[in-house]
């Protein structure tokens, strides 16, 4: 999986885009935390969303919503869930 375009979120760090899915006309954005990259440690997947004008990356709103992006995602890439 490779990153797509780094972009900086509301804590000033750098994540790199590794996939975006639309699941019920949102745009959810799967990321990783540049940084661990950088020092050679397993990132932990970041996800947002994209706001209803596609133009700002925003926060989810529940852990439910998490889950069901972040299932999505999984069932997307299987085992292959690897940047390298």
């Amino acid at each position: 999986m490779n990153i797509t375009e780094v972009v900086i979120l509301e804590d000033n760090q750098e994540y790199g885009i590794v996939d975006t899915i639309e699941i019920n006309n949102t745009k959810y954005i799967y990321l990783y935390e540049m940084r661990y990259l950088n020092e050679n440690k397993k990132p932990e997947i970041v996800i947002r969303k994209l706001d209803k004008t596609e133009e700002n990356i925003v926060g989810l709103d529940s852990q439910e919503e998490y889950i069901d992006a972040l299932e999505k995602f999984v069932k997307k890439h299987g085992e292959n869930i690897d940047i390298y």
